[in-house]
């Protein structure tokens, strides 16, 4: 079966909430049912079929297409499966989400994980501010630069970095460190064509936050 895929139409205009789309909301639905939902689960609201064009049988496996950063909420509560999306992305990549995987080719806006409680996001350009904001557990790498606030009152969860960011007060600078683990955790991206899978170091800059929230998350970035 191919994967599940949404092509966004050209000449859109506004902020799409793509929320409804995941592969728990749409296992065992055909073509013509999805295009037929309305986007917000909302009376009136526009339809599937208004933005996108659907092709494909696989829910366990979404692919967005032609994607940009007016695409918001993807992967809100995803529970299974795979999410990739070829393109940018808006904002809230990946909000409460509960399992699963994400794989973003191009950039991320603000707020890649928020309230996530397990999985993996990967980005392989750049995210916006508050990456992993209130991240209650789960692993997001961002192999480009993020913005401000990144981890901002996470209580869990890992969020790996190749690039220094500015880091704000309740971060702790925890020295560096030589993570074996990180093997096995690099070896989990091989099934995705990212550029993390050129990375060979485990030696890593490891902060610890937010330490307004207990302080049992951590900020990892990679000594290349």
């Amino acid at each position: 079966m191919s994967a599940l895929s949404f092509s966004l139409k050209p000449n859109h205009t506004q902020q799409i909430d793509c929320r409804l789309l995941t592969p728990n909301n749409l296992a065992d639905l055909s073509v013509a049912e999805i295009e037929n939902l309305n986007l917000l689960n909302i009376k009136n609201s526009p339809k599937i079929g208004d933005y996108f064009e659907v092709s494909g049988s696989d829910a366990s496996h979404i692919v967005f297409k032609n994607a940009d950063a007016q695409l918001n909420y993807i992967g809100h509560k995803m529970t299974r499966g795979q999410i990739t999306v070829e393109g940018d992305c808006g904002d809230f990549l990946g909000h409460q989400m509960r399992g699963g995987t994400i794989f973003c080719q191009g950039n991320a806006k603000d707020r890649v994980g928020d309230q996530m409680r397990r999985g993996l996001i990967l980005v392989d350009s750049n995210a916006g501010d508050y990456c992993g904001s209130r991240m209650i557990a789960g692993t997001i790498g961002v192999y480009g630069s993020v913005g401000r606030y990144v981890g901002f009152a996470m209580k869990r969860g890992t969020i790996l970095l190749t690039k220094t960011p500015q880091l704000h007060a309740t971060i702790q600078d925890c020295g560096t460190h030589t993570l074996p683990f990180l093997a096995l955790l690099f070896k989990s991206f091989n099934a995705f064509s990212t550029l993390f899978n050129d990375i060979k170091s485990h030696r890593i800059q490891r902060y610890a936050g937010d330490l307004a929230c207990n302080g049992n998350g951590e900020i990892l970035v990679l000594i290349q």
